[in-house]
């Protein structure tokens, strides 16, 4: 029988990337280290972007301080599953993005058109971030690990604490860790078909 699935990854990858895998909220006893998230940083930066623009950010809160504010600015429902994450990473943008120009191969043209417009350019950051998000959610999940990202939090408080001095501002939290059968997120919930989420126009 020919096989007819378009992918070129096995089965097996498929499921520790899409199929199988859940955000978790219960991890093994099993530390992840931030030489890990490099490891994972320097394959997901090559995810394709607007202009070629890398304005994802990734802060690991590490140390006690940068956890208990974390764990402050969390939504209360959200505060226990920050406390059992073993690592918790702030995916953030860099409102500066455009200074790093000379290494992604923007313009002197689009820099000055970055620089004269903030707005813009958060929009612009944002959206590639968060592209870049999913790329890292992908690349966590080839590395073995589990991830859960989680939206509820205080964005200018946690930035006012944390990234005061920086261009930087959060996006989303991811907890990371390595997974256990015993993930506690409970049953697999649906997904729309196929045919109700693409259409030729």
């Amino acid at each position: 029988m020919v096989d007819m699935s378009p992918f070129i990854l096995d089965d097996l990858a498929l499921e520790r990337l899409f199929t199988g895998a859940r955000s978790n909220i219960r991890f093994a006893d099993q530390p992840v280290t931030m030489d890990t998230i490099t490891q994972v940083w320097d394959l997901i930066k090559w995810g394709p972007t607007a202009n070629n623009t890398v304005p994802l950010r990734i802060a690991g809160a590490t140390s006690p301080h940068a956890r208990a504010r974390v764990l402050a600015h969390a939504a209360e429902g959200n505060r226990a599953k920050v406390e059992a994450a073993p690592l918790v990473l702030i995916a953030a943008r860099d409102e500066r993005f455009h200074d790093h120009f000379g290494v992604t191969g923007g313009t002197d043209t689009a820099a000055a058109r970055f620089e004269g417009d903030p707005e813009a350019r958060t929009r612009f950051a944002h959206t590639n971030a968060m592209l870049q998000t999913g790329y890292l959610i992908v690349g966590l999940r080839a590395a073995g690990l589990a991830v859960r990202p989680l939206g509820g939090f205080n964005r200018a408080g946690l930035d006012a604490d944390l990234f005061a001095d920086s261009p930087w501002r959060s996006e989303v939290l991811l907890l990371v860790g390595y997974p256990t059968d015993d993930h506690g997120a409970g049953d697999r919930k649906g997904r729309i078909d196929a045919a109700d989420a693409i259409k030729e126009i």
